[in-house]
């Protein structure tokens, strides 16, 4: 009887970041940066969440469906959208903030900053209007090329309990998380009651069937970090080290002696994601400690991954599900 591999994914990108730094030195060039950019990532995912549980107070007496976190992309042209509600008026996109502060806007050149509080720091910030025409334009053109008749309008949500608006644009529908569902019931008692070309669970469906993997580099080649500087080896989930080591079918720390006979998956997801998109035995053997070949091939051939050459060029990766 054949045994059942296991499916693998890349890891989410909070994760990888967390995994990244584990894995450098204390002291490194990048490390500051890369704290940033976690809690910026997770700050986003955060953000995200609180939109989505508010939406669920959303009640609306005509037809809607609402779909979360898209990933989508018309030839070279890759978006990701946090959110979009379609309605039997027209489908309207929501992207999520999570930026605390005193938000101003300066109208003469069409700029977001914001003051931190305490401190009154000024950092200049993109302009979130452009982001959001940006995807509307997209689904707008996906739209027609699907046949699909139906106005695109769009909202962003601010999701930072400190937030506050100092000025905003007067053209551009910007508010809070609390204030969202009224912003969308006044979205669509301003919106003409359309013949919609397709029943929105068709639509829904169709956007489901063109998401797309989002491709990123591996986070080193992405931060440009040096290899050298990455502390190979696996992780132990007690001590936090990465001194574990291959013993039979498991795996024992060598600092603690904890025994976890998962251990390499969470190896194989970091290889993946943050050094290579490609993987060889003896890149694994390198990086995992492993000394010998057959080990590291069976330790590989629990997972299903898309492998290409013969035994000795054998190449292993994530496959696209």
């Amino acid at each position: 009887m054949e045994r059942i591999k296991a499916e693998l994914d890349l890891l989410p990108k909070t994760l990888a970041i967390e995994c990244l730094l584990k894995r450098l030195p204390s002291n490194h060039k990048q490390r500051g940066y890369l704290e940033n950019q976690l809690h910026r990532a997770t700050a986003g995912i955060r953000g995200e969440g609180k939109m989505i549980k508010k939406f669920k107070e959303f009640s609306y007496e005509g037809n809607c469906l609402p779909v979360w976190d898209l990933n989508m992309k018309l030839n070279e042209w890759a978006v990701q959208i946090d959110g979009l509600l379609l309605t039997d008026r027209c489908a309207i996109v929501l992207d999520s903030k999570n930026v605390s502060g005193e938000i101003h806007y300066d109208a003469v050149n069409e700029e977001y900053y914001k003051k931190t509080m305490p401190g009154g720091e000024i950092l200049t910030m993109e302009n979130p209007v452009f982001q959001l025409n940006k995807h509307i334009h997209f689904v707008r053109k996906w739209f027609s090329l699907h046949n699909i008749y139906l106005p695109v309008t769009g909202l962003i949500v601010y999701t930072a309990n400190n937030c506050v608006f100092k000025t905003k644009p007067p053209d551009a529908l910007i508010c809070k998380t609390y204030q969202m569902n009224a912003y969308l019931y006044q979205i669509l008692r301003d919106s003409p009651l359309t013949a919609v070309s397709h029943p929105l669970e068709d639509i829904g469906k169709l956007i489901a069937a063109n998401q797309v993997p989002f491709k990123s580099s591996p986070l080193s080649e992405f931060y440009k970090i040096d290899l050298r500087d990455v502390k190979p080896g696996v992780y132990c989930k007690k001590c936090c080290c990465h001194g574990m080591q291959r013993v039979k079918k498991s795996w024992i720390c060598a600092a603690c002696g904890n025994k976890d006979a998962t251990a390499d998956r969470l190896a194989v997801q970091e290889y993946f994601s943050l050094i290579d998109r490609e993987l060889t035995n003896r890149k694994f053997r390198e990086f995992s400690g492993i000394e010998n070949s057959d080990a590291a091939r069976r330790v590989l051939a629990k997972y299903d991954l898309e492998i290409t050459g013969d035994r000795k060029t054998r190449v292993y990766k994530i496959k696209n599900r």
